[in-house]
C-alpha cells in the first residue's frame, strides 16, 4: 500500500534536506576521522559518519523507488581534501558531533511530525532514536572529559508563583526583574552555539579560495562575537557565567580543506539553524529588553544568510531543492 501513496510535499521536503546536509557531514566526518588521535572522540566520530552513510543509502532507495531525482549533494572527489593538514582539534571534533546531534535530533522530530507515509515514519522515527544516542554518547564522553557545558544553576523554586503585574516583562524602562531558567537556559545555549560556529567559520575562513568567500567568514566571526557578547551581557547582569568552550579554536593550516561550496553550504545550514532557534528564543523570553535583541540580532543573521545565497547562486553553487510546477511559465510557453 506505501508504495502506491506518493511522497508528500513535506516527505520530500525532509528527505533532501537530510541528504544535503548527511553528504556534507560525511565530507566533514571523513576528514576529522584523518586527524583524530583521541580514541573514545574517534569512535563518536566514527558512529556519526555510520549513521550519515546509513541515511543517505536509504534516502537513495526511497527516492529511486518513487522517482524523484537524486540531489547531487556533496562528495569526496570534489568537496573535501583527505590528505589535507589538521585543522581543527579532537576537543572540537567532539564538540561539533554533540551539537549536530542536537541539531539533526530536532529536525528529525519535526520531520516525523510532517510525515505521513508508514514507511518515511519509521525512517524518522529511527534516525530520531540514534540522534539521541549520538547525543548520549557525546555526552558521556564530554562528562568523562570534564568537557561537558553545563547551564548555571539558579536556587530550585520552594513553592508556585503567579506573576501579578505587567512590570513583569519591563526591561527598557525601570528595575529589570531576574531572568527565568527559560531565558537563562536560551542566552546560554545561544552563546555556546555561537562559539562552537564562530571556531568553525573561522578555520573556514583561513582555508577558503575566494577573496569574497574569506570576507563572509571573517563577517559571520564578527556577527558571532558581537552576539555572544550581548548574550554574556545580560546573563552577566544576574551574576550568572556565560559558557565557555574547550580548546576549539582551528589550527593555523591555510591548506585547502573543504571546498568552498560545502563551506558556504554548511553556514547557510547553520545559519538557518541560530533563526530558528532565536524564534524559538523571542517567543519564550518575555522580558521586552531580551525580546528587542532577539529580534534585531534575527535581523542580523537573516541579512547575512541572504549575502551567502547571493554569493552561493553567483557560483552556481546552490542546488535548488524540489518545487512545485510553475503553471504561468506552462501556460505560456509558446
Amino acid at each position: 500500500m506505501t508504495k502506491n501513496v506518493k511522497l508528500s510535499t513535506s516527505e520530500i521536503a525532509d528527505l533532501w534536506t537530510t541528504y544535503m546536509n548527511d553528504s556534507m557531514a560525511i565530507c566533514m566526518f571523513k576528514q576529522f576521522l584523518q586527524h583524530c588521535k583521541d580514541e573514545e572522540i574517534k569512535e563518536i566520530v566514527s558512529f556519526a559518519l555510520s549513521l550519515s552513510e546509513k541515511h543517505i543509502s536509504e534516502i537513495t532507495a526511497i527516492f529511486q523507488d518513487d522517482k524523484v531525482a537524486i540531489p547531487h549533494g556533496f562528495n569526496l572527489q570534489d568537496d573535501v581534501n583527505l590528505t589535507a593538514p589538521r585543522l581543527y582539534s579532537d576537543t572540537f571534533y567532539l564538540f561539533y558531533v554533540h551539537n549536530m546531534a542536537k541539531i539533526g535530533g530536532n529536525a528529525f522530530t519535526l520531520a516525523l511530525a510532517n510525515s505521513a507515509r508508514k514507511d518515511i515514519r519509521s525512517f524518522f522515527t529511527k534516525w530520531t532514536i540514534t540522534s539521541a544516542e549520538l547525543f548520549n554518547n557525546s555526552a558521556e564522553v564530554m562528562l568523562s572529559k570534564g568537557l561537558f557545558l553545563r547551564p548555571p544553576q539558579i536556587e530550585a523554586p520552594t513553592k508556585v508563583d503567579y506573576i501579578k503585574k505587567q512590570s513583569f516583562l519591563t526591561g527598557w524602562l525601570g528595575e529589570r526583574r531576574p531572568l527565568t531558567s527559560i531565558e537563562i537556559m536560551n542566552l546560554f545555549f545561544n552563546i555556546e552555539r555561537n562559539q562552537l560556529g564562530k571556531s568553525l567559520i573561522t578555520g573556514f575562513s583561513q582555508v577558503a579560495e575566494k577573496e569574497e568567500v574569506v570576507r563572509f567568514f571573517i563577517r559571520g566571526q564578527e556577527i558571532a562575537t558581537k552576539q555572544t557578547e550581548i548574550f554574556g551581557s545580560i546573563l552577566s547582569e544576574d551574576e550568572l557565567p556565560a559558557p565557555m568552550t574547550w580548546d576549539t579554536l582551528p589550527t593555523s593550516s591555510t591548506a585547502r580543506t573543504f571546498s568552498d561550496k560545502l563551506m558556504m553550504f554548511h553556514v547557510a545550514a547553520l545559519t538557518g539553524a541560530s533563526v530558528s532557534h532565536y524564534g524559538t528564543s523571542l517567543g519564550t523570553s518575555p522580558r521586552r529588553d531580551i525580546g528587542l535583541h532577539y529580534h534585531r540580532l534575527l535581523h542580523e543573521v537573516l541579512f547575512y544568510a541572504e549575502d551567502g545565497a547571493n554569493i552561493m547562486i553567483d557560483h552556481g553553487w546552490m542546488e535548488q531543492p524540489p518545487q512545485s510546477v510553475n503553471r504561468r511559465a506552462l501556460a505560456n510557453r509558446k
